[in-house]
């Protein structure tokens, strides 16, 4: 048969509408999910005017503020918008250290560049069609560049899949493509990721050897030749794997192995002359000399000069170059030996065999002598099936079929395991052809591996279905030439039907998810850290604010505010997380200030919505009472700690929800101190906590800031009577020259209230001795209702700041409502 004829007794034209109907359905569902983040994207946000902007932003940056919400608040694709923007700015092609995770050191940067290089040139593109500023076209091109690397590879392998194996196995792979779940739901707009390439490379791992085996059964001329070809490709994709992901590929390798191993015990006795007239084993050697030399090349590629030397397993190694190498000729020898019966012992085959045993052992031998997992080490995202927002998040299958066994999410993920039943019929039938058994073979050991690592890792079963696609491909082949009756074949479609059937559902997005769903718990955080990241980010200054925070909002107050922080999950940032857990986990605030400064911390941002910061003081103190973190929130703050009042945006859903911010500062006397605390509460309209901190205020009667503070706490409480008595000792006091020296941000609280006390030439002297005395750092320094009473009385009274500059920033730093009331 060649390889376009078609045993399906369809025009091959009729078989083209099967990928039609795919490319169709990744367009419609991929719509939809744009239109959707889309719409997120421009909810619900407050102007802060202008981003922060410095000396090292680039030119075309200025003036743009991040906005893409990503869905299902996925930490990872932050990093990967936040590595490719950082290409451009520094036009760096390959992103090794970054700066702003376990500030002020940094950390370095493993992450294989191909990726970054996809999402850049598709950014690229559109930086220069449509003259956007280009991190406005790396926001754009994630909405594209996942769905389009899909269609490019459905467009690829079902093209490859017509030339080599007809158009039937074509057609049901285009279709498994679009619709096996959850490998087709791993390609999402706004979502960027490189976990689409790493399945890529494991479906392209398999599918050009099983090219190979069909060549090497071939009657042609140079069949030997084209199976070497076939098998040397095979390797250099794999090695491509390697690049992207070791942890993805190498059980993909080991299963590829062991396929092959089976494919010798199911031909054994029939290797020294198959019917199609090819003498000796499959060219394993070939395949194994491709993906060592792609792995030894793009170790190059990405690390040279300048980083070669490290032992890091967790990423492409010239070590598994090596190790394929002799893994290679171990497999090699071992399929010639099952398959010939006859081992040949003479002393070159010894010493070869020595050498490749220790070559393969190298992998081994180094994670066990640097104490690593290796490709082994897992982390978070292996625990989750699918990046579809609010999808499962178990740490094993068992656990997930516990919680929910008969749910149509599982069906629709295992069912296509069921694929290796007539897979396996085939390969035993004596009567399927050579070439048709050999290929299912090859194709099913890494189905048997990938499965292995899907039962302790949910994450794996994208793999698992990038690997059953290859064995569709085989299997569809081996029934079209195994099977001559029409019914048959249509038996074969009825069977693969309802497996991809219950996937497409699984993917198809909601018919109005552009406009008319609530939005939901994500999406949400991602609206409410837009917001505080752009509101911190220009209240601390350009480049200023250094963060402790959760890890999630570590990730996303950089990516919307450009604020550098230390704790994020990445197994490159220990160091990172290791000092946030020692920060919070201290016992004494001495031991925290100390750690703190190390690390040139500016604020701490504890938010209600996530308590990781408790994790980390659990982690550290194994409990979270007796830690400084647990005095922080029970607001007995140190005298270096000034909270920060942050409004939250109003968003359905969200109520009731708070983040405390903490600045560090120059340590303050106790009456500054708590007369700042007192006036936070007022702001944040926690007035038990206020009335409070009003009544230890008593204990100052001398400071007249502490007066001030009493007389805010009373305003707020409707405390008439006592806010008359506080004014009346206010005056006094002022009469007195009591004011002569005083803290700025407390002398615009004077004059915010002796104005509300209406004493109104009181508050004219006062609001023009702050104007005297103002400066950028004083305007930060305020609170937003400091600022914004400051500016009416300012307007009240027809004077102004004189320095220009100074006058718009203290505009820029209100909120777009309250600047629209001035």
């Amino acid at each position: 048969m060649t390889p376009l004829s078609n045993p399906f007794r369809l025009s091959f034209r009729a078989w083209v509408a099967f990928p039609l109907c795919a490319f169709g359905f990744l367009i419609w569902t991929n719509t939809l999910r744009v239109r959707r983040v889309d719409y997120v994207s421009g909810i619900a946000e407050r102007s802060v005017a202008e981003p922060a902007v410095d000396a090292s932003t680039p030119v075309d940056y200025a003036g743009w503020q991040p906005r893409l919400i990503v869905p299902d608040h996925d930490g990872i694709s932050y990093e990967w918008l936040d590595q490719t923007r950082q290409m451009f700015t520094r036009r760096e092609w390959r992103v090794r250290h970054i700066d702003y995770e376990n500030a002020p050191f940094g950390r370095e940067v493993y992450a294989a560049s191909p990726y970054r290089w996809w999402l850049g040139a598709i950014a690229w593109l559109d930086h220069m069609i449509s003259g956007r500023p280009s991190g406005a076209s790396v926001e754009r091109a994630a909405l594209f560049a996942d769905p389009l690397l899909h269609l490019l590879l459905l467009g690829v392998a079902t093209i490859f899949a017509a030339w080599q194996f007809g158009a039937y196995p074509a057609a049901l792979l285009s279709i498994g493509m679009a619709a096996i779940f959850p490998f087709a739901a791993g390609f999402l707009p706004g979502a960027p990721g490189d976990q689409g390439l790493v399945r890529a490379c494991a479906f392209w791992s398999v599918l050009p050897l099983l090219a190979g085996i069909r060549a090497a059964y071939s009657t042609a001329a140079d069949a030997g030749g084209r199976a070497r070809r076939w098998f040397f490709v095979g390797g250099i994709t794999g090695g491509l794997g390697l690049w992207i992901g070791v942890a993805g590929q190498v059980p993909i390798l080991v299963g590829i192995a062991l396929g092959g191993l089976i494919a010798a015990c199911v031909n054994r006795g029939d290797a020294k002359v198959n019917p199609a007239g090819v003498r000796g084993p499959l060219p394993w050697h070939a395949w194994a000399l491709g993906g060592a030399a792609t792995s030894l090349g793009i170790y190059l590629i990405e690390y040279f000069p300048a980083h070669l030397g490290s032992w890091q397993l967790r990423v492409n190694h010239p070590l598994y170059g090596l190790a394929w190498l002799g893994g290679g000729t171990v497999l090699a020898r071992a399929v010639a030996w099952i398959e010939r019966g006859k081992p040949s012992w003479s002393l070159r085959e010894i010493i070869v065999l020595v050498l490749a045993v220790a070559a393969l052992a190298a992998v081994p031998v180094a994670m066990g002598l640097t104490h690593s997992l290796g490709f082994l080490e897992v982390d978070l995202s292996s625990f989750r099936l699918t990046r579809l927002p609010g999808d499962v998040r178990e740490t094993s299958l068992w656990g997930w079929l516990v919680d929910e066994f008969i749910t149509p999410k599982v069906w629709a993920t295992v069912l296509p395991v069921l694929l290796v039943l007539p897979a396996g019929w085939l390969v035993l039938r004596r009567r399927t052809g050579m070439a048709s058994r050999a290929s299912l073979a090859v194709a099913l050991g890494p189905v048997f591996v990938a499965i292995g690592f899907a039962c302790r890792q949910l994450s794996w079963w994208n793999q698992a279905d990038a690997v059953l696609l290859a064995l569709l491909v085989a299997a569809t082949a081996a029934i079209g030439e195994a099977f001559s009756h029409r019914l048959t074949r249509w038996v074969w479609l009825g069977f693969v039907a309802p497996m991809l059937v219950l996937g497409a559902i699984q993917i198809i997005p909601p018919a109005d998810a552009g406009m008319k769903n609530a939005l939901d718990e994500s999406e949400i955080f991602g609206l409410i850290e837009r917001d505080l990241a752009r509101w911190l980010a220009i209240h601390a200054g350009a480049g200023r604010a250094v963060i402790l925070a959760p890890h999630n909002e570590t990730i996303t107050l950089h990516y919307y505010g450009g604020l550098r922080g230390l704790a994020t999950l990445g197994w490159e940032n220990r160091n990172g997380l290791e000092a946030a857990v020692r920060i919070v986990s201290a016992s004494t605030p001495e031991e925290a200030k100390e750690l703190i400064d190390r690390r040139t911390i500016t604020h701490i941002i504890i938010p209600s919505w996530d308590s990781y910061l408790d994790v980390y003081a659990r982690m550290g103190m194994g409990q979270l009472e007796g830690t400084v973190l647990k005095t922080w929130h029970d607001w007995n703050l140190p005298p270096w700690l000034r909270p920060v009042p942050y409004q939250l945006p109003t968003i359905a859903g969200f109520e009731g929800q708070s983040v405390a911010i903490l600045e560090i500062v120059e340590e303050q006397d106790s009456a500054a101190a708590l007369s700042r605390i007192a006036e936070y509460f007022v702001e944040m309209g926690q007035l038990e906590l206020a009335a409070l901190a009003g009544q230890a205020l008593r204990r100052y009667p001398a400071d007249l800031g502490a007066l001030v503070a009493r007389a805010q706490v009373e305003i707020a409480r409707g405390d008439t009577a006592g806010f008359v008595h506080t004014v009346e000792l206010l005056q006094r006091r002022l009469s007195g020259g009591a004011d002569r020296v005083m803290l700025w941000d407390r002398r615009v609280s004077l004059a915010v209230v002796l104005a509300r006390g209406k004493h109104m030439d009181l508050a004219r002297d006062q609001v023009r001795r702050c104007l005297a005395e103002v400066d950028e750092e004083k305007l930060r320094w305020l609170t937003t209702g400091s600022l914004y009473r400051l500016q009416v009385l300012c307007k009240a009274f027809g004077v102004a700041i004189a320095d220009q500059r100074l006058r718009e920033l203290a505009l820029d730093l209100l909120p777009s409502d309250l600047r629209g009331r001035l």
